[in-house]
């Protein structure tokens, strides 16, 4: 039978022990403890930044390849 700590998504249980714990948003992962939240999303910034800066120079390369054909 299942307590109620565990159907809780907020707490991660290990060894019958209920943690506190965030759930994030963008990719769904509990975070322990909370105040380790913040350098996660920023993490996910970083890597949004990073692909949108090489997506970036995949059209200008794709666009200077159309313009040379």
């Amino acid at each position: 039978m299942q307590t109620s700590a565990q159907n809780n998504s907020q707490a991660i249980v290990i060894d019958d022990k209920a943690l506190p714990a965030v759930k994030c948003d963008e990719c769904g992962a509990k975070i322990y403890p909370p105040s380790l939240l913040p350098p996660h999303l920023a993490r996910h910034q970083r890597r949004q930044h990073w692909f949108m800066k090489e997506l970036s120079k995949l059209q200008e390369t794709m666009a200077h390849m159309r313009d040379i054909s």
